[in-house]
């Protein structure tokens, strides 16, 4: 096994070891028959090759239904989750039409004949081997969750490497240094000398690995601080900010009679809570409406209706709706305390309010926000907050404490897209010979 990929699997191992990971999975699999079924079946098997060999048919159906970008653009990208995608869409925008495409990835690619007939090949059935011992190890010492991943990130890996051989690209774009799609192909990028370039999506938890890219794309030089406390940053760093726009902050809008609240869930929900943070809303605060924004990449369907008898003046915002749009209706917005989302929303304007518990997360104050002054500290309860200590939370000197965590805070987008096409176009890939050494 080769060093790059033998790097991306124990970052993907480590990752989805991780207590938060297991809480995530739990909720995913408590919510979803399909994953139900899916691990039942493995538990059956656990410890025995066919365990390893029904992980290796879910890693080989990623492999499958893995394609090249419709274009030759001069920057491919890989982004597995909504909030990843956004990101790539951002510097995809600063790049320019016809500069950046991205791999794509679906069902409908999977059972395509050139597909199918590959596995015909020698070649396939010997790496089809060598494959099935990584994942039997892992599986065995891991189990499902892990082992998983862990396929999905061989199969990103064995098919990036192939894909990019062929299509060559200036740079590789990914905005997740920890999620087996982003981490399995950064990897074949840099096994075969094509740059890499990563731009933050979340602050780096506990279970981040060290930056190793030919470009870093973070926030700010708090999120420089947090980075390096994980080790050692490798690759040269650019500050673009937070996404969004960017407006002065009015604390003024917590203390407004009747407001509009938002609350925006984080990935898995307390629902008990999330009742409890409604009651709050309407009881101490007399809000006319609440918004709800459930989590782009929610692990289960909303359920409102569920926990709540009463759902007169909730609001539930679409799917599809921009984080800007839905935030911009509100007088302030209600966060779990370990959510990246007070970020862009503090960046229009609008304050906001961490709840502990809202999330189905076991840490406090995952990211700092707390800690470094830029988010109220945590509450167990919303009607705890009181307006006047808010507005002079938010009132002295936020700002240059902000400007901590988003470097382009109240600065022109344009120009900071400008710095950032140029740092990635500067990248340069080595030339090829016909021998396949570089040169």
């Amino acid at each position: 096994m080769d060093a790059f990929l033998l790097r991306a699997l124990r970052i993907v191992i480590a990752a989805d070891s991780d207590p938060v990971r297991q809480a995530l999975f739990t909720n995913l699999r408590q919510s979803r028959a399909a994953v139900r079924l899916a691990y039942a079946l493995h538990e059956r098997l656990a410890g025995t090759s066919a365990g390893a060999l029904f992980v290796s048919g879910y890693g080989l159906a990623f492999y499958l239904a893995i394609a090249a970008p419709p274009r030759r653009a001069p920057v491919v990208a890989v982004a597995g989750q909504a909030n990843a995608r956004r990101q790539i869409a951002r510097v995809a925008a600063w790049l320019g039409a016809g500069q950046c495409d991205a791999v794509r990835s679906g069902l409908r690619r999977l059972l395509t004949p050139s597909r199918l007939l590959a596995l015909l090949l020698p070649s396939s059935s010997s790496g089809f081997m060598r494959a099935f011992r990584v994942i039997r190890a892992i599986d065995r010492r891991h189990g499902f969750l892990v082992s998983s991943r862990a396929a999905c990130a061989l199969a990103w890996y064995s098919r990036g490497k192939a894909m990019l051989e062929d299509v060559r690209p200036r740079a590789v774009v990914v905005s997740s240094d920890s999620n087996p799609e982003e981490v399995g192909f950064a990897a074949a990028a840099r096994a075969i000398g094509v740059p890499t370039v990563f731009i933050s999506h979340a602050y780096p938890t506990p279970f981040s690995p060290p930056l190793d890219f030919s470009l870093s794309i973070l926030g700010g030089d708090a999120e420089v601080s947090a980075r390096r406390k994980r080790g050692e940053i490798r690759g040269d760093v650019l500050l673009a900010g937070v996404e969004g726009e960017s407006a002065p902050l009015d604390p003024a809008r917590f203390g407004r009679e009747h407001p509009v609240i938002g609350i925006f869930t984080p990935k898995a929900v307390s629902w008990p809570k999330l009742a409890d943070v409604i009651a709050d809303c309407r009881q101490h605060f007399g809000a006319r409406r609440i918004v709800i924004r459930w989590h782009p990449s929610m692990l289960e369907p909303p359920r409102l209706g569920r926990v709540l008898n009463d759902v007169s003046g909730i609001i539930e915002s679409p799917a599809g709706a921009a984080l800007p749009d839905v935030a911009r209706q509100c007088d302030w917005v209600i966060g779990d305390e370990n959510s990246g989302v007070h970020l862009p929303v503090l960046k229009l304007g609008i304050p906001t309010v961490g709840v502990k518990h809202l999330g189905l997360y076991s840490r406090t104050d995952m990211y700092g926000f707390a800690r470094d002054g830029v988010v109220l500290p945590p509450v167990a309860a919303v009607r705890d907050v009181q307006a006047e200590a808010l507005t002079r939370f938010y009132s002295d000197g936020w700002a240059a404490r902000f400007e901590r965590y988003d470097a382009g805070y109240l600065r022109s987008d344009a120009v900071i897209g400008a710095e950032v096409r140029r740092a990635i176009l500067a990248l340069s890939s080595p030339v090829r010979s016909t021998s396949g050494v570089a040169v």
